[in-house]
């Protein structure tokens, strides 16, 4: 059970600090970019509102994990939903990477984090569970 607290809380923290990077003025957010190796995105209004948007859900998202970890085994159904999502995201996050050119840095850790938290979320549950029943 506090393996599967600690992934959990470990995903909220990380997803929380969307809240934080849609607030940060967008000189910092290019800064970002061009330490990544990536071309920024002009300062179209849309451009700025949508990755803010983005940003501002993956906070939410970690609310969501905030929830799950405060009593994770409530939230059975919605274990496995985090984990998976976790899963099919990091694949997402990978295929993307690869597709649209990124440099290697900037994709593989965020789709290696992804994959390997959801794995751990269901390896967790699954002893959570059996020792809950036992």
């Amino acid at each position: 059970m506090k393996g599967l607290k600690i992934t959990l809380w470990i995903c909220a923290l990380s997803c929380l600090l969307g809240f934080i990077c849609a607030a940060l003025p967008w000189p910092v957010i290019t800064t970002f970019y061009h330490w990544s190796g990536i071309q920024p995105p002009t300062a179209e209004p849309t451009t700025v509102f949508l990755l803010r948007l983005c940003l501002a859900t993956f906070g939410m998202i970690g609310i969501f994990f905030v929830i799950l970890a405060r009593k994770p085994l409530n939230y059975g159904a919605m274990l496995l939903l985090a984990a998976y999502g976790l899963i099919c995201f990091g694949i997402f996050y990978l295929v993307g990477g690869i597709r649209y050119g990124l440099p290697v840095l900037v994709y593989s850790r965020k789709a290696m984090f992804s994959v390997v938290l959801g794995a751990l979320i269901l390896i967790f549950r699954k002893k959570a569970i059996e020792t809950s029943t036992t």
